[in-house]
């Protein structure tokens, strides 16, 4: 893509009239139309995505706050805890994607939402059967975390199989979009739904209740994958997924044209196999290997999300504020993305992809420092709305640049090398965010949260800087590619 070819095409009133933007209305109606007629596999594979949707991202947001308050553990601890728990649930999708595919998707998600059960349950009920600070205690939990892990490894692999087979070629866009949209849906929900059962409501001398902090919130995410088994067990039953499969395999598109010949030539000893391997591999590619890693600054406030705002939110701000800590972090994200990244992809689709990467990492970066002027309830909005949009601008076109920088026949590699950077921040954030709450935003004595922040949008800086200085050279090497 080039400034140059966009405005010969602004010419042709034909090529025009076939690239307009549509009606967003219009293609939304049409595609549900499109999914009336899906057979009821696909929609049980959505709605059970929907909920684990709510019930990850409701004990997810959560667990450091859990490691510190209810398992007494130091916030550098109970971060490394955390960030190790991501990281794991990315190295089980690659560790049971394959044997998901093996099992089918009814079976994967009966394993995950087992796993799910057992292992989440063990962490608000060891606290009260186990002594606290023993070693049997922290066995427990791990373990639990670990069996969690091992669900979300099952999860979103047999989740998108499912899309995958349940759909046929009209469908399958608009399936992958709903299943993104009800998982964001779901992180709605749970934001409001957390906040009134961890800190209570009061509604005068009406009803008041104090709410169950929160062991209250796992117990009732746990309830929620009580609630998925159920549903696979007594209506997502074998039969019904022998329908689906018939259905989407009668409407699959059998063109297998688009395989890689990558490992064409790419034979003989090992050495050579492996030298050959790297010379057709990303790794070779210097600029595309720039590219991902430059993001990777502005990426670490994704992590925050979780392993900072929820603390940083009960801790420098009033009690009201505290209280309702899920819906502000919870919420104003996943709302912005479900609706804006349509509006924002049909308004700046003529916009180069590269240029739009650096507008929407500074849009992320820059309100960062609002944090400078002290905790503030209207700042943390500002920070909270301005971010998400710089994700939706930017975020969609990661991939799509990705993927326009890979040689032909190699953008499957690619755009799994593009989420290599996203890997590591989320193993890697947590072994320094604890320390810097426990410095600046401890749990007593004073606080010094404008420091901690002006580190964060320091680094977060660096991507938009990067992109801008290193811009000539890495289009070049996408006008080569396109060449």
């Amino acid at each position: 893509m080039t400034e140059k070819s966009e405005s010969t095409n602004s010419n042709n009133p034909e090529l025009n009239e076939a690239t307009r933007i549509p009606n967003p209305f219009t293609e939304l109606v049409t595609s549900f139309r499109e999914l009336k007629d899906a057979p009821r596999g696909f929609w049980y594979t959505n709605y059970i995505y929907w909920l684990d949707g709510v019930a990850y991202f409701g004990m997810l947001t959560l667990l450091a706050m859990y490691f510190h308050d209810i398992m007494g553990m130091t916030d550098d601890t109970g971060h490394k805890i955390v960030s190790a728990y991501m990281a794991l649930i990315t190295g089980f999708m690659l560790i049971f994607g394959p044997v998901s595919d093996k099992l089918g998707v009814r079976k994967s998600l009966l394993v995950s939402v087992s796993l799910y059960i057992i292992g989440r349950s063990a962490l608000p009920l060891a606290p009260h059967i186990l002594p606290a600070g023993s070693s049997m205690l922290m066995i427990v939990v791990f373990a639990g975390l670990l069996l969690a892990a091992a669900g979300n490894g099952f999860m979103q692999p047999a989740s998108y199989a499912g899309v995958r087979k349940f759909s046929d070629k009209k469908t399958a866009t608009m399936g992958y979009g709903l299943l993104y949209a009800g998982m964001n849906l779901g992180i709605v929900f749970i934001g409001f739904a957390s906040s009134r059962i961890r800190s209570g409501l009061d509604l005068g001398e009406n009803f008041r209740f104090e709410g169950f902090g929160i062991e209250g919130v796992m117990w009732f995410c746990v309830l929620v994958n009580v609630v998925m088994l159920l549903g696979l067990v007594f209506f997502f039953t074998p039969k019904v997924e022998r329908e689906a499969e018939q259905a989407g395999a009668a409407g699959a598109d059998e063109d297998d044209s688009g395989q890689s010949e990558v490992s064409e030539g790419v034979s003989g000893s090992l050495v050579s196999r492996i030298t050959g391997w790297f010379k057709t591999s990303p790794l070779s590619n210097s600029r595309f290997m720039f590219f991902i890693f430059a993001l990777m600054p502005v990426q670490t406030l994704f992590a925050y999300q979780f392993l900072v705002m929820p603390q940083y939110v009960t801790r420098a701000f009033s009690e009201v504020v505290a209280n309702n800590m899920e819906v502000i972090v919870n919420v104003t994200n996943p709302l912005i993305i479900v609706l804006g990244v349509p509006v924002i992809t049909a308004m700046t689709r003529n916009v180069p992809v590269y240029r739009m990467m650096i507008i929407g990492s500074l849009v992320s970066a820059l309100p960062t420092f609002f944090f400078l002027l002290g905790p503030n309830f209207w700042f943390l909005m500002a920070y909270l709305i301005l971010f998400s949009i710089g994700e939706a601008l930017w975020q969609p076109r990661f991939l799509q640049y990705a993927a326009e920088l890979a040689p032909e026949g190699q953008t499957g590699a690619y755009i799994a090398f593009a989420n290599m950077p996203w890997f590591m921040i989320k193993f890697i954030a947590g072994w320094y965010t604890g320390r810097m709450m426990d410095i600046y935003c401890p749990a007593e004595g004073p606080l010094n949260t404008e420091t901690m922040w002006l580190i964060y949008g320091l680094v977060a800086m660096i991507s938009p800087i990067a992109l801008v200085m290193a811009g000539r050279w890495v289009r070049k090497g996408l006008h080569k590619t396109a060449a």
